[in-house]
């Protein structure tokens, strides 16, 4: 809706006057307008920035948080497993020892049975007999193998008491340790919903700085058209008295490579698919720039995308533009002559390395360079 209302009011504004001058006043203001726009767009996006760096650390923390408590969980589940098998040996111990003794008792029962069934009755023979010798032997055979049939008992019994203290206390570490997996598996649960939340929170945001780049990408466009136009208007102006003679053009720089040509491309920082109004020429950091031919510099300083930037009014309505320079050597007004250095490469503006924008331009409209170099 916005993108309505600024074309309408470009629209609008553009037939406020009809002259030269106010069709130069006219633009400016537009780019005026679309200057603080573009301010307005950057430092949204500058605290949208810091908005989503703060969720990415928030995020970042969650996941930290998340990790550590599924580590955790992790500990727990190895613990009860180690304890629930530590309960199956001592169970299977307990089950040992009962087997035993019911053996020992059986075998109580089967020394019983025996005795009733060969009349062996010792506390007969310890009554009737004449011989003190015979009565101790007996009462000591007697003795012993009570006493070694109780001992055996009382020993696996009291192994058994040990080993059931022993699983009382495992199971009940089980429980604990349960509760624990149980609070931590709430805790996760709770942390998953943080940071699907965030996750979301961060998605927003990275839609929002998408659009807000886009708006900044397309208030730049038009800002673009809007200096050209003016650069037309000017050029004309300028070159109204100026013939040019100079033939073909210098190049522009020391190098030869070519890294970008006229027409349209995928632009390497926007990503989309817009008209590349000149060449691209790779040179390194510093490499000298040269006037293309004779002529008087109409504009030098900043060009918002272009960076620092030199026009040069050949005349005829010819001028030629020089972009993403790291230093400027020349003046608005200026004399200049073919050859003569007016700034060096660098990478001003919208640019992804050290290269010089080289541009012709026919009473301000781009055509290819590689015509007239």
């Amino acid at each position: 809706m916005s993108r309505v209302v600024f074309v309408l009011l470009f629209f609008w504004v553009s037939f406020l006057g009809f002259s030269y001058s106010s069709q130069v006043d006219n633009l400016k203001q537009q780019i005026f307008y679309l200057k603080q726009r573009i301010k307005e767009k950057k430092t949204k996006l500058y605290y949208q920035n810091l908005t989503k760096k703060e969720v990415e650390r928030q995020l970042n923390q969650t996941w930290q948080e998340l990790t550590e408590i599924e580590y955790r969980i992790y500990v727990a589940k190895k613990r009860r497993a180690e304890l629930q098998q530590k309960l199956k040996n001592i169970s299977s111990q307990i089950d040992d020892i009962k087997t035993k003794i019911v053996t020992i008792n059986n075998i109580l029962e089967n020394k019983t049975m025996a005795f009733l069934r060969y009349n062996i009755d010792f506390i007969v023979i310890l009554f009737n007999t004449k011989s003190p010798d015979v009565f101790l032997d007996c009462s000591y055979i007697l003795k012993e193998l009570i006493k070694s049939d109780i001992q055996l008992i009382n020993g696996l019994n009291y192994q058994r008491k040990i080993l059931i203290q022993k699983n009382q206390e495992l199971i009940e570490l089980n429980k604990q340790l349960k509760t624990v997996e149980a609070k931590l598996e709430q805790e996760k649960k709770y942390h998953d919903s943080i940071l699907k939340k965030r996750q979301e929170l961060l998605k927003k945001y990275q839609a929002e700085i998408m659009k807000t780049k886009h708006d900044i990408e397309y208030y730049e466009s038009i800002q673009k058209e809007k200096y050209e136009e003016l650069q037309r208007y000017i050029a004309r102006s300028l070159s109204r008295n100026r013939i040019y003679r100079n033939g073909k053009f210098l190049w522009p720089t020391t190098s030869s490579v070519i890294t970008s040509y006229f027409g349209y491309r995928v632009h390497p920082i926007w990503g989309t698919t817009r008209f590349h109004s000149g060449i691209d020429i790779g040179a390194p950091y510093g490499a000298p720039i040269y006037a293309a031919a004779d002529g008087v510099v109409i504009y030098s300083g900043w060009y918002y995308g272009y960076g620092n930037t030199v026009v040069i009014d050949h005349g005829s309505g010819i001028s030629t533009l020089y972009a993403h320079c790291s230093s400027l050597n020349v003046y608005k007004g200026q004399t200049v002559y073919k050859g003569q250095v007016i700034a060096r490469v660098g990478s001003t503006g919208n640019s992804t390395g050290p290269h010089l924008h080289f541009e012709v331009l026919i009473n301000g409209n781009p055509v290819n360079p590689l015509n007239y170099l």
